[in-house]
């Protein structure tokens, strides 16, 4: 059984600041309360596979679960995770810019679910969104933060560099300390 639903949301940070916090992986453990654990198995510059320890949203009982993330075109995300009860949850983040300081996100669920949970549908879905929500509160002071922290100026330290974004990003920081 297949169950399809979308989530959408519209936020007030650039693209770049949305896609930050999707690959920040660290922060799952730290700002996420359902994380008990996340230790990254293996990442590249398009992957990343993740074994997470999470609570089961609004009970006492807690799964492992293999979270893989994907970059697709246009740097949209597909997310697949195992879930209890032998569900496969795919999730497709998609990231509309706006404006360079807004931004759409479109995620497109898809549960693949054993037919004998098809009494718990309407369950499941309250229950990720009520998930989504949840994580969605915690990290909007992170993204607020970045963003607010990008248009003061701040630039990811990546070495020394002489290309021209690094030596306008530089150039920017001398402005600031004036």
């Amino acid at each position: 059984m297949i169950i399809k639903f979308q989530i959408m949301r519209v936020v007030n940070v650039s693209k770049e600041v949305c896609l930050w916090n999707t690959w920040d992986h660290e922060h799952l453990f730290f700002v996420h309360k359902q994380f008990t654990n996340c230790k990254l198995i293996y990442e590249n510059e398009s992957q990343a596979i993740i074994q997470t320890k999470m609570n089961v949203p609004f009970t006492p009982f807690y799964f492992n679960s293999i979270h893989t993330m994907n970059s697709l075109k246009n740097e949209d995300v597909l997310v697949v995770d195992t879930m209890p009860f032998g569900i496969i949850a795919k999730v497709l983040m998609e990231y509309k810019e706006i404006t360079k300081t807004k931004t759409k996100l479109i995620n497109t669920y898809e549960l693949e679910m054993p037919i004998y949970l098809k009494p718990f549908k309407s369950l499941f879905i309250r229950l990720i969104k009520k998930w989504n929500d949840t994580n969605w509160d915690e990290d909007m002071p992170l993204k607020l933060r970045r963003m607010k922290a990008q248009n003061l100026g701040f630039v990811d330290f990546y070495g020394v560099s002489r290309d021209k974004k690094n030596q306008k990003n530089q150039k920017n920081q001398k402005n600031l300390k004036k």
